[in-house]
């Protein structure tokens, strides 16, 4: 376990984590294997039977409906509904259990880490950091949190959603809306802000409506990152002091290596909060339908989770000056 990772290359770290796979995380992933199989089977036998039942239940509520001249589809969407949760069953069994294995040793090869299933950063924080539009839901899946190079950073999968009502063929229900989904990082420092500084996206005409409450606009020198931030500050001295061309292109690598559609910034108090969105699931280690011994998805999270880690070194958060 690193508690202090010193700046080294990333080929030199790849093989560090190679020699950690072999001695910690293989064999807790052949553990598994045995037991993804188990999973495997329940889930092939569920299936078969939701294909001999699902049929039935909607030809006789089909017929149902008929004979009382109804075209409500409320009852058949009822019925998906609860067979996708019936086959969804033993994959979510199967994942809950297998990462609370495997992702705090995954984890602790960096840092000192604690890892929750299904957690979120405090709602809050999200909402005060104005980079989100109004949302009443807050889903998680990979949380961790922990020590990095001395600082104490959370980096979460995140689902920001908003109910709205819908109505389909007069039947009315519930949306949920989705507001962001993608991986939020939060690096808290030792030191506070003066004022809250925040990089949103670039929306070209539409920026006028963008700004925060609160917030001026702040023109940056580089022409270049004017076409891809809108920066909007209390105070803008800081605000260009924060935001080098370093900090910019730093960003803008660790959207890439996060195959992210766009990438968003708060500084507010002692916390930096990146907010990354992208449809990618991350972190994913290992997989329900193939073998836990296949390195592609582990090596993959190594990937993406250095990149997280290595925003510390690359921003010098812990360092005072020289950002």
């Amino acid at each position: 376990m690193n508690s202090y990772m010193p700046e080294i290359s990333y080929e030199a770290q790849k093989q560090q984590f190679d020699a950690y796979y072999q001695t910690k995380l293989y064999p807790l992933l052949a553990e598994q294997e045995t037991v993804r199989r188990k999973y495997l089977i329940r889930f092939f036998l569920l299936l078969g039977l939701s294909l001999i039942f699902y049929p039935l239940l909607v030809m006789v509520t089909i017929a149902v409906m008929a004979k009382f001249e109804s075209t409500d589809v409320g009852p058949i969407l009822l019925i998906s509904g609860l067979f996708v949760m019936f086959l969804y069953a033993p994959i979510h069994k199967y994942k809950k259990k297998v990462k609370h294995q495997i992702m705090p040793q995954f984890a602790n090869f960096f840092g000192t880490f604690d890892y929750a299933f299904e957690q979120t950063i405090d709602s809050e924080i999200l909402r005060q950091s104005k980079l989100f539009n109004d949302f009443k839901i807050n889903k998680g899946d990979d949380f961790f949190k922990g020590i990095y190079d001395g600082v104490q950073i959370t980096i979460a999968e995140e689902k920001l959603q908003k109910p709205q009502d819908m109505a389909v063929m007069n039947v009315c229900y519930e949306h949920k809306k989705n507001i962001f989904g993608g991986v939020c990082i939060l690096l808290e420092m030792n030191k506070n802000f003066e004022g809250h500084t925040v990089g949103l996206c670039d929306r070209g005409v539409f920026n006028i409506f963008c700004c925060p409450k609160g917030l001026q606009r702040v023109r940056l020198e580089d022409s270049r990152f004017e076409k891809v931030f809108e920066i909007y500050a209390e105070n803008q001295i800081e605000a260009r002091y924060l935001l080098t061309t370093a900090f910019m292109e730093r960003l803008l690598k660790l959207q890439k290596l996060y195959a992210g559609k766009n990438i968003q910034f708060s500084f507010k108090d002692n916390k930096l909060l990146i907010a990354i969105a992208t449809k990618q699931n991350m972190f994913e280690t290992n997989s329900f339908f193939k073998s836990n011994l296949n390195r592609h998805k582990i090596d993959l999270a190594f990937e993406q989770f250095y990149a997280v880690c290595s925003i510390v070194h690359l921003l010098k958060l812990n360092i005072r000056t020289g950002m």
